[in-house]
Formats: C-alpha cells, structure tokens, sequence
C-alpha cells in the first residue's frame, strides 16, 4: 500500500496544477469533463505491451473523464499495479485540444530474475532450497519477493538446527533489467534442544509431561535423537501434554506459555524450550446420561462407554470409546454395526459442584441402511467369483463397518491384491431414497505365482532344487487351450510341484494341490505326494554304503467355525509314509516301515496380512496319531503353536511366538522315528532331514540341528519334547506391487529334550540378531538373517564348532516359522 502513495500524490498535484500552454498538466481548478483523444504508454518496449497496459488500465479513447479528482484514474493505477510487472505508475496530461485530453501512462517495470544463488550452504541444501523457495527466473523481483526468500532459507536453516543464521543478499542489476540474487550464508553454530523446563506442575512429574513430547534434548546412550527444534512439532507437543492431563482427569489443564530461547555455555550456544502448565483440580465422572437412543438402553451404552459415577475423567478413553477404539465395541460400532449408517452422538461436558464432570450425551440413530449394489473392479487375473465369496457385504444385508473389515482381512489373506489398494477399503456411495449403501472395491493384482531355483552345497555336495508354486491355479480351464497364459489362473486354487536332486545320489520329487473352497463351501481339501531316495553306493562309490527310501501321500480336509468366533477353523490330515533303510541309517530299523497317521488341528488366525502380520495372533493346537495297527509305526504328536502381534507405530510392530511339542508312545514302546530337530534354516534342509520323520524347527543363530540329543556317534538323534520362544520387533519398509519388505531385530530361545526327566524348561539356547524378509512376485518369500548364538553348543562334525559367533542364514520360498 505503500507504495502507492507517491503515485497517486503525483496524480493529485498533477491534477491540481496550473494549465499550461505546453499542455504539460494545464488543467483548471474547476472539475470539467473532457474526453479522452488519445492514450500513450511509457516505459514499455514494444507495442503489444502498450496495448495490454492500456487495456487494463480500463481507460479508452472517447470516454469522458472529470479533471480534476475522476476516480478513474486511481483505478487505473490500481490494475496496472495488480500486473506485478510494475513498481511505478503515474497517469500525467499529455495536452489539451479544445474539450479534449491526452493522456500518458508512464510505468517503470520491475526488474526480472536473471538467476540467484548461495554461499555458505551444502549441495544438497542448496538442491532442497531451490524446491521451496519462491523465485521463479525472469518473474518479477520485488522486494517483498527478496525477503520472503530470506525468510524462507532462514526458516529451511532453523529446521536443520541452525537459528543464529545471517543471511546476506547482493543485488546485481544487468543492462537488460534484469537482477541476478546471490545468497550469502553464514549458517553459524549448530544449535540443539539442550533442556526442556517444565514449570506449574505438581502432580504429573517432569518425566512424565516430558515423555509425552517429541521435542526432546540429546541425552547419554540415546544417540539417535537429533535433538532438533521444529515448530510444528514444538504445537503438537503442547496439544500432546493437555491430552495427557486429560487422561490423568485435568479436565482444565492448560499450557498458559511456551518459550524458546538460546542460552551459552562454555561457548557452545543451546536451545531451552520452556512449558508451563496450569494443573487444576482433578475431576470425577458424576452423572452419564443419554438421550434419543432407542436400539440399545443407557446401560448398555455407558458399559461401553467405560465411565461410572466416581471414576476419573479420562478424554482419551472418552474419545475412543465412542468414536474408534480398534476393537469395535465403541458406541460408533456398536450403531454402524446395525446399519445405522448416519449415527452421531454429541456429547456435552458440564462442570459440576465438587470438582466433577456430567456426562451428557444427545444420539441421533437416524434410519436402518442395507447393502445395495456390491461392485469390484481391477481384478485382472483373478476371477470376481473368488473375491466375492469372501465378502461378508452381501445386497440386501444389513449394513455393518465390522463386515467390512473382516471381508478387507479375509482379501488380504489371499495375498492376490496390493495391501495399498485394499487399505483404503471400498468406495461407499449412499442412496438416501432407498436407504442403501453402494460399495465398490477397487483392487490392484500383486503377482502371486512362485518360481524357486537354488543350490546349496551340504551332505550330498552341490544340490539343485527347482520348485515352481502356482498360487492362484485354475484346475477347471486346465483343459481349456485358451486359459494357458501360461497356466490356467483365477480360481485361487493351490499347485506346487518341486524337485530336488544332484544326480545320481539323491532325488526329492513334490506335489501338492489345494481348493480352498471344496463344494463351494470355505473348507479347503487337497492332496500332496512326495519321492525322495538317497544312494549311499552311489555316493562314496561303496555297494555297502547304503541305500534309503522313502513315499509319503496325504489329503486333508479343513472348514471355518463360527463358534467361538469366526477367525476359528479345524482341520482333519490322513498321511502315509513308506521307508525303506537299506543299511543307510543305523539308528532307525533296517527294511521296511509304514505308518499311517491322522491329524486333527484346531486353529485361530486374527491376524492382518498372511506374510507381513502387524497386528492379531494365531493360535493352533494338532494331535497326530499313528495308531499300532499291525507292523506298523506308532506313536502320539501334540503341537501348540501360540504369536501375538502388536502395532507400536503405523509400520512398527512386535511379534512374540510361543511353540511346544511332545511326543509320545501308544504302547510304551520306544518311538523310532519321530523326533524334533532344532536348529537351521529351510535351506539347509534340503536333502537329509526333510524325509525320515524328524521334524525341522527352525532357529536362526545355530546351524541345522545343532541342539538336542545325540547318538553315540555325535550325530543328531532329535528330542521328543519342544520349548522355543521367539520376539521380534519388525519394520514394514517397502511395500508396492514389485517388492514388499521388513526388517527386524530378533531374539529367540529354544531346545529339544527326549524325556521328561531331562526336561528343563529354562535350559535354552539363546541367539538374537537381525534380518529381512522380502516377499518378490516371482520368487516369493526370501529371508536373510545374521544371529549370535550366545550359549555354546556340542560341535557337528565340521560344520560348526559350537563357538559364540555370528551366523548368515538364507531362506527361499518359506521363513523361519514365526
């Protein structure tokens, strides 16, 4: 506004000027109209400028103006000055011809942007600069534009912990108007948060207000903290400490003044940022009250809402329990749960005598909403039949925000979709004539099938494996020539069909099929079969070397429970097996053995994604029985397999498992050929220990079956009793359509006894260390772990020498049984 003052200060004297032969400003003191004979611009270059200043000034030739004070002339100024082209207009009398004028536009234009620069600043802040600051080449640089630039970097600077910055601009005029801008920087001292002062508090300590703060100084051991000060993280810090109050009942707590400033010491200058609060009283629940609820009574919504008369006033814990609070039991729930799609609750807060609080809430419940269309799209591969079955959003249904979320978690457990498309959950589209609700569910496919090829160099010397694992196989166009793309796909059937070999000496073939709806109902069934043999002869060139094989067959059957709830399902396995130990291993019987086995599970599985949990638990109890029919093996299996997981942060989570076995006799006999081994990784397994009835437990840290009983000949015997135990705090780092990646920290406790009176529940063996799953569309899941096993162990062979050490462990197609 300023600057248009000399302006209109020229305008006026201009105005009022004496009239003058020369027609330089000869206009009368008395206001007279005259018309407009010509209109010139000054100060611009070429004529198409000329032509637009005079457009938008808004005068035209022909018009009559009023000399002196027509205010058609400050408008004029003021659109000529909106162009922020120009930093001095003046509108002046050119001549007078009879009862007509000319007038000139003089402007004098604003310099524009050659380019501008830094001193004093890295490369990379100067690359970071440039994408906030606001210069644009051959744009108009004012003065106003200079110093929002200097505000800019001083702000970039504060951000990076650097507030005592000089900031110098030189100014370079060329002969063309131009201006180039050199930024000169002195950026001085690092400065950081060195204390946070908390003042006005009683009965909430300092730690306890401190910890509820981003803003932190840099203390001991904790080297990661950078200390920094950022302003927006300083206001959410002062909201973050009124909730705190608010949980502990400070219904009035306030911050009454923050601060910030620099202090010295011994030459090194810190941050103290300075918080005090106004406690007040601690306030009680008094009265809850309800009204307009019909579909539930006030007792029902003040049990969950979680407040009775005399509890502590708790906003957070009020907030949740009525709007979200991640187990749907929250009033929102509780409506939208019944399709009352339009529910509100309006709580009001009063301040009663005796330091307490009345609780009044107004419900509008609004109208019964039903499911009305049910749409998907983007599902490429996989056939709509297979997504919509397991929906539980079916037309004509009522509404429920719980069915929508168990059928999102039913999609993800299929892992055919992206978890980005599926997070954002459907599109809802209200129809308010009908009382309807419209979902659509735009998925995003996520390459499913796996291909394996590996080596690995171990008993047998190099051995190959080929695995090919068709995850969303279609068993009804197999015979149809158009459906090979190159497999038949889309039913969400399950093939596998693997090979392990390294010639002559050992061989490994598998197959595997599932239908995961069998009859059109969720009960999955299938089959698998599996080869393996190993020619000792072969191996060490002797013909008394040995020979084993082995055949194994089963087929299973599983269905969902809706009791207890409806994450529960059992499921029923009927094996055989055929060995055949032609002098290879010693210590299990010579010649031929059969076993037939039934297995019956029963399982729970709450968790969010089948390879990346981050939150829900699983929980699976089996009996395996091999009943003493004839000749044939016997011997009794139980298995407990407990994980939690909790979300600390939006990809932060802990994972804790917990895994039992036992293994018992029917007849008192000894068990000959089912054990458990503890110890390695799936990809030492190939070969050996995959096909004899040992059972592989996996544990990072230690090498393959390093832990349990032995024989005499130091060889891994396996026990028949399992504890391991196992934490680990994942990161979800990556996750897209090509590659979907964790990190973690792990740490784990196992071992494996033979009898009871050797059993030692707290004789573990400890490791912990670091890895990273990785799941590739092709290849499927790979694991890589580096651990430190902490206890020693008996060496086997030379493969280990039972040493504290590091070990790198590699896993293709399957992890390590978290």
């Amino acid at each position: 506004m300023l600057r248009f003052i000399p302006s209109l200060l020229i305008l006026l004297v201009l105005l009022m000027a004496p009239a003058s032969a020369a027609g330089q400003g000869a206009i009368a003191q008395a206001p007279r109209s005259l018309e407009i004979l010509g209109i010139s611009v000054e100060g611009v270059s070429d004529d198409y400028t000329r032509g637009f200043v005079q457009q938008t000034s808004g005068l035209t030739i022909g018009e009559q103006v009023v000399i002196p004070g027509d205010p058609q002339f400050a408008d004029a100024i003021r659109s000529i000055y909106r162009l922020g082209t120009y930093d001095d207009v003046r509108i002046v009398e050119d001549r007078r011809v009879g009862n007509g004028i000319y007038l000139a536009i003089q402007v004098s234009e604003v310099p524009k942007l050659d380019e501008y620069n830094f001193t004093g600043l890295k490369k990379g802040e100067v690359k970071d600069l440039r994408k906030t600051i606001p210069l644009i080449s051959l744009a108009p640089v004012r003065q106003a534009t200079v110093a929002r630039a200097e505000q800019v970097i001083d702000e970039f600077l504060a951000e990076k912990g650097f507030p005592l910055n000089e900031i110098d601009v030189v100014r370079t005029e060329q002969p063309d108007n131009t201006v180039s801008l050199m930024f000169n920087v002195d950026k001085g001292p690092k400065v950081k948060v060195g204390e946070v002062r908390i003042e006005g508090n009683e009965e909430l300590s300092d730690r306890t207000v401190r910890k509820v703060m981003k803003t932190k100084p840099r203390v001991g051991w904790k080297f990661w903290r950078g200390a920094k000060f950022k302003e927006d993280e300083f206001e959410e810090d002062i909201a973050r400490i009124v909730e705190r109050y608010n949980e502990r009942g400070y219904f009035d707590a306030e911050v009454v003044r923050d601060t910030t400033f620099i202090e010295d010491e011994d030459g090194k200058p810190y941050m103290v940022v300075g918080v005090e609060v106004r406690e007040g009283p601690q306030f009680h629940v008094r009265n809850v009250t309800w009204e307009g609820n019909t579909l539930y009574d006030d007792e029902t919504l003040s049990t969950n809402l979680g407040f009775t008369r005399g509890d502590v006033y708790n906003g957070k814990q009020l907030d949740q329990n009525l709007y979200m609070n991640g187990k749907n039991t929250d009033i929102y729930s509780l409506y939208q749960n019944r399709g009352y799609m339009r529910f509100n609750v309006q709580p009001t807060i009063s301040v009663a005598p005796g330091d307490s609080l009345d609780l009044h809430f107004d419900v509008f419940e609004g109208d019964e909403y039903q499911y009305g269309t049910i749409t998907i799209n983007g599902n490429t591969k996989t056939k709509e039949h297979v997504v919509r079955r397991e929906l539980l959003t079916i037309p004509g249904q009522t509404f429920s925000r719980d069915q929508i979320q168990e059928s999102i978690r039913r999609l993800m457990q299929l892992n055919y979709f992206t978890q980005e498309s599926l997070a954002a959950g459907p599109g809802v589209e209200i129809a308010e004539e009908d009382k309807s609700v419209d979902l659509e569910y735009t998925l995003e496919e996520t390459g499913t099938d796996q291909l394996e090829l590996s080596g690995t160099w171990g008993r047998f010397g190099l051995v190959l494996q080929l695995r090919f694992g068709f995850n969303n196989f279609s068993a009804q166009n197999l015979f149809k020539g158009d459906e090979w793309r190159p497999l038949p796909s889309g039913d969400g059937q399950r093939l596998s069909v693997g090979i392990q070999t390294n010639g002559r000496q050992y061989q490994q073939y598998s197959l595997s099929y599932t239908e995961p709806w069998f009859g059109g109902r969720p009960r999955p069934a299938g089959f698998s079969l599996s080869f393996s043999q190993i020619d000792g002869a072969a191996f060490i060139r002797s013909s008394r070397a040995g020979k084993l094989q082995t055949f194994s067959s089963s087929v299973f059957y599983e269905r969902r429970l809706s009791w207890p709830d409806q994450f529960f399902s059992t499921g029923t396995n009927v094996g055989f097996q055929y060995f055949n130990n032609e002098q290879y291993i010693s210590t299990l019987p010579q010649g031929v053995s059969r076993q037939v086995t039934v297995k019956q599970t029963l399982s729970r599985n709450s968790t969010n994604h089948p390879l990346f949990p981050s939150s829900g638990s699983r929980f699976s109890l089996s009996l395996e029985v091999a009943p003493p029919v004839g000749d044939l093996i016997q011997f009794h299996k139980w298995r407990l397999t407990n994980s939690w997981n909790t979300p600390l942060t939006r990809k932060l989570s802990i994972g804790l498992t917990a895994d039992y076995g036992y293994i018992g006799s029917l007849t008192g006999d000894e068990v000959e050929f089912e054990r458990f081994v503890v110890g390695g990784s799936p990809f030492e397994t190939q070969g050996f220990f995959s096909f004899f009835g040992k059972e592989v437990i996996y544990m990072r840290g230690y090498p393959l079956a390093a832990l349990g009983p032995r024989d005499d000949q130091n060889e891994p015997l396996g026990g028949r009793i399992l504890n391991r135990y196992t934490g680990e705090l994942r990161w979800m780092a990556v996750q897209s359509q090509q590659l979907q990646a964790a990190p973690y920290l792990f740490a784990t406790g196992a071992n494996t006894w033979d009898r009871f009176d050797t059993y030692n529940p707290s004789q573990l063996f400890r490791a912990a260390g670091m890895g990273v799953r990785l799941f590739l569309p092709i290849l499927g899941m790979v694991e890589l772990a580096y651990g430190y096993n902490f206890d020693t162990f008996a060496p086997i062979n030379s493969r280990h020498d039972g040493t504290n050490r590091w070990t790198f462990q590699f896993s293709l197609g399957q992890g390590f049984g978290q």
